[in-house]
C-alpha cells in the first residue's frame, strides 16, 4: 500500500511580500490572530487576547513593542513597569518579542529572570507559542533542541535567549535588539547588571528595553534600585520612561460583592480615594478574600498594597536605608496627595494675612542637580505645603521664579541654602530688591549648612512630618521614603569627573531635590517665623464674613439693609428687617 504523502506547508519567505512580513512581525497583528496561550482562569489553550485578563496592561506592553515612542533625539524609549500579580506582564513581554525575532533576520532578545526556574518557566511558554502557531505562518528554526533558547533560520529570523540573574556578571558582552528584564526587586545585585547592560544599548536607536516588575518588600535585594529605576523613568530621565497599573487593572482581581456586606471603615477610604480611579467593591471583595486565605497578608494587612498596589507610593515598604521611616510618615501616606505635574505646581492660592515661608535649594550652572523650592503657609501647629518648583533650570531663571513666587506668597521669608551656588542665588536677589529674605546672622544672609546642623534639621523635618507638617505633592512624599541623607552621600561633581562614574556605595545627585528644599522650609519655619495663630471663624452670628460669599450674595444682602434707613415707618422698618432675616438665613446655608 503506497503511504500518502505528506502535504509540504513549508514556505518560500523570500519570495513573501515585504507588506506581509511587516505585519508578521508585528505583534499587536500577528498575536490576536495567531497566537495561542494558557488561559490563567480556566488552564484552556485559547487564542490570544490582550484584554482578556487585563484592561490595559498587557496592551501597553504590545504597543510598546509593536510601534515605540521616541524620545527628542529620535530614539527608542526603555520602559519600565510597576503592576501588580497575576497581570501575565512577563509572559506577554516574550509573546510581544516573539514576532519581532522570528521575522527579523539578525534580531536578538535576551529576557533575563530573577532565577534560573522563572527563565525557564518563560521559556517554556514561549515555546508553547511557537507549538500551536499555525503551520501556514510559522516561521523555520534551526533544526536543533534548544534548552535556553530559540533560533530561527538566519534568512528569516534571529534568535530569542533566555538568561538568569544569578548569573555572574549578567548582560555583560551582550549587544541585544531587545531585552525583557523580569521580577527586578528580586535580582541578587539589580544596580551592578544595569551597569553592565545599558552601554551595550545606550547606541542602539532602535534598542528597546522592558523591565517590569511588583513593587517588593523592604527586604528583598534590589529593592531600592527597582524603585529608583522606575522613579528614574517617572521624571524622564534620559531614555527611561514609567507607566504604573493599578491591581483593579487585572480582571481576576474580583470577587462578587455580598450584598449583605458592609463596607468598614479602612473600605470606605479606599473607595473615597480611589473610587474615581477605578476601584470598585468586586475589587474590595477580592481584597478581603487575599486577607483571609493568604496568612502572610493576614499578619500583615499592608503586604496587600505592595504587591496589589493601590498607587506607586504607598505600595512602597520602607527599606532599612530610609531615613523616614513608616511611622514618621504615616499620616501623609493615608492622605490624598496630587500627583506631581512639574516643573511648578500650586495647591492653595495665596490666603490674605497669612504667612509663607520658602525653603531653597538651587543649583549653579554647571551642576547635574535639579533646584527646588517649597513653599509653606505657617500659622502655630499647622504648617501646609502651598506650592512647590523642582527643575533642571539656570540659575538667574530659577532667581527670577523665585522672587515671582515670595512676592505673590505676601512677600514670603526665603530660607536659602547659602553654601556655594547659594551665594549666587541670594545676591540676585538682594540686588532685585527682595524684601524677605532671612538672615543668619546680622550681615550674613541665608542658612549655613554644616554637618551639625544637617543632623538638627533632619531632625526638625522629621518632628515636623510627625506633627504640624501637611504635604499636598505626592512626589515630595515619594522622595522622602527613599531619602538616604542627601549631603552625606551625593557624591561630588569633581569625583565623578575623575572617575566618569558613580562611586559604589553613592548615589546621583537630583534624587532628592525636593526633601533638601523642604529640610530649608521647616527650618525657616520653626526658626524664624513669627508665631501666629490661624484666625478662627467668629462665632457672633451678627458677623458677617463677606469673604465667604459670592458677589452676588453679598449685594443681595446689602441691599436688603437699605430697607432699614430711619425714614422708613416702623410697619415698613419691620418688614424690611424680617426680610433681612430671612435674606441673611439664605447666606449662612
Amino acid at each position: 500500500m503506497a503511504r500518502k504523502k505528506s502535504k509540504d506547508t513549508k514556505i518560500d519567505w523570500s519570495q513573501v511580500s515585504p507588506a506581509i512580513i511587516d505585519l508578521l512581525k508585528d505583534p499587536a497583528v500577528s498575536l490576536p490572530r495567531y497566537g495561542q496561550v494558557v488561559d490563567q482562569k480556566t488552564d484552556q489553550s485559547v487564542m490570544y487576547d490582550p484584554y482578556r485578563i487585563t484592561e490595559k496592561l498587557q496592551a501597553t506592553i504590545i504597543k510598546f513593542f509593536s510601534e515605540a515612542p521616541q524620545t527628542q533625539h529620535g530614539q527608542d524609549i526603555w520602559l519600565t513597569v510597576l503592576k501588580y500579580r497575576q497581570g501575565g506582564a512577563s509572559t506577554c513581554a516574550e509573546f510581544a518579542a516573539f514576532p519581532k525575532v522570528a521575522w527579523t533576520p539578525g534580531y536578538d532578545h535576551v529576557c533575563i529572570a530573577d532565577n534560573r526556574e522563572r527563565a525557564k518557566y518563560l521559556h517554556n511558554r514561549l515555546h508553547h507559542l511557537y507549538t500551536f502557531w499555525p503551520d501556514e505562518v510559522k516561521p523555520p528554526k534551526v533544526p536543533q533542541a534548544e534548552r535556553n533558547q530559540m533560533t530561527f533560520d538566519a534568512k528569516v529570523g534571529g534568535k530569542i535567549r533566555v538568561l538568569s540573574a544569578e548569573q555572574g556578571a549578567v548582560g555583560i558582552g551582550q549587544s541585544p535588539s531587545s531585552m525583557h528584564a523580569s521580577e527586578c526587586p528580586f535580582w541578587p545585585n539589580m544596580d551592578e547588571a544595569l551597569g553592565l547592560i545599558t552601554p551595550s544599548m545606550i547606541n542602539r536607536d532602535r534598542g528597546l528595553m522592558l523591565w517590569e516588575s511588583t513593587p517588593a518588600p523592604a527586604d528583598a535585594p534590589s529593592v531600592d534600585a527597582w524603585r529608583q529605576l522606575y522613579e528614574d523613568g517617572k521624571r524622564g530621565q534620559g531614555r527611561w520612561r514609567s507607566v504604573f497599573f493599578p491591581f483593579w487593572d487585572g480582571k481576576l482581581c474580583s470577587r462578587p460583592w455580598d450584598k449583605s456586606w458592609t463596607p468598614d471603615n479602612e473600605e470606605l477610604k479606599l473607595l473615597e480615594r480611589y473610587g474615581s480611579q477605578g476601584l470598585q467593591l468586586c475589587n474590595l471583595a477580592f481584597r478581603r478574600y487575599i486577607l483571609e486565605t493568604v496568612p502572610e497578608f493576614r499578619r500583615a494587612p499592608d503586604m496587600f498594597g505592595v504587591y496589589y498596589p493601590f498607587d506607586d507610593t504607598t505600595c512602597w515598604m520602607s527599606s532599612a536605608n530610609a531615613v523616614f521611616g513608616e511611622h514618621v510618615l504615616a499620616k501623609h501616606l493615608k492622605a490624598h496627595l496630587v500627583e506631581w505635574s512639574g516643573p511648578y505646581m500650586e495647591y492653595e492660592q495665596p490666603e490674605a494675612g497669612a504667612q509663607y515661608v520658602i525653603g531653597v535649594d538651587p543649583s549653579g550652572h554647571a551642576a547635574r542637580d535639579h533646584a527646588s523650592f517649597q513653599v509653606l503657609k505657617v500659622w502655630v501647629g499647622e504648617w501646609t505645603q502651598v506650592a512647590c518648583f523642582a527643575s533642571h533650570i539656570d540659575p538667574l531663571s530659577f532667581t527670577k521664579e523665585l522672587q515671582r513666587i515670595g512676592l505673590k506668597y505676601n512677600n514670603a521669608k526665603l530660607a536659602i541654602e547659602s553654601n556655594g551656588v547659594g551665594q549666587g542665588v541670594i545676591t540676585t536677589l538682594r540686588q532685585m530688591g527682595y524684601p524677605e529674605i532671612i538672615y543668619e546672622k546680622p550681615y550674613k544672609p541665608g542658612i549655613t549648612s554644616t554637618s551639625q546642623s544637617k543632623d538638627r534639621m533632619l531632625a526638625s523635618l522629621q518632628d515636623a512630618l510627625m506633627d504640624e507638617l501637611r504635604l499636598n505633592d505626592l512626589d515630595t512624599l515619594s522622595q522622602l521614603q527613599t531619602y538616604g541623607h542627601d549631603k552625606r552621600i551625593e557624591e561630588t561633581a569633581v569625583s565623578v569627573q575623575l572617575r566618569n562614574s558613580v562611586g559604589k556605595g553613592r548615589r546621583e545627585r537630583h534624587h532628592w531635590d525636593k526633601v533638601s528644599a523642604l529640610q530649608m522650609a521647616v527650618e525657616g519655619a520653626r526658626q524664624w517665623m513669627p508665631r501666629r495663630y490661624k484666625p478662627e471663624a467668629p462665632k457672633d452670628l451678627k458677623v458677617i464674613r463677606f469673604s465667604d460669599y459670592t458677589y452676588d450674595q453679598v449685594k443681595e444682602y446689602k441691599a436688603a439693609q437699605k430697607d432699614l434707613s430711619p425714614n422708613k415707618t416702623s410697619f415698613g422698618r419691620k418688614a424690611s428687617r424680617k426680610s433681612s432675616k430671612i435674606r441673611y438665613k439664605s447666606i449662612r446655608k
